[in-house]
């Protein structure tokens, strides 16, 4: 079990090809947290990496987790556009103005933060092909 866990992780951040050095290893850290506290299903998950992002509480669950340990969201949910900002901006090699896109266009905010912070994934995935998965 440990191996295929390990085997997803490193899919996981392999397929961050656009995410920094330093982003990967955080992410890859993350996700293990992420994955422990909301016991998402690896194939929904694995789906969600492809693009497919299903309607499912457990994946919102798991994303809410990444995104607050991310700093995209604070513990209350609420968007931390300036975090989000300076972390896109790294995903895409300094183009600012494509950052600003980004932001203007997935960081929207909602009421309820899971759905906010699943929206602004797959938003993200969409338009950019960044997967933060």
């Amino acid at each position: 079990m440990k191996a295929l866990f390990a085997a997803v992780v490193l899919v996981a951040i392999v397929q961050a090809q656009s995410l920094t050095d330093k982003q990967k290893e955080l992410l890859a850290q993350h996700y293990k947290e992420c994955i422990e506290k909301s016991k998402v299903d690896q194939a929904i998950l694995q789906k969600a990496r492809a693009g497919d992002f299903v309607d499912d509480a457990k994946l919102k669950d798991h994303i809410l987790c990444v995104t607050q340990k991310m700093g995209f969201q604070n513990e209350a949910g609420a968007l931390q556009k300036e975090v989000i900002e300076r972390k896109l901006k790294e995903a895409v090699k300094g183009d600012e103005a494509k950052a600003k896109q980004l932001i203007k266009a997935c960081a929207v905010a909602n009421s309820d933060p899971k759905l906010q912070a699943f929206n602004a994934f797959k938003c993200i995935y969409q338009k950019a092909n960044i997967n933060l998965l």
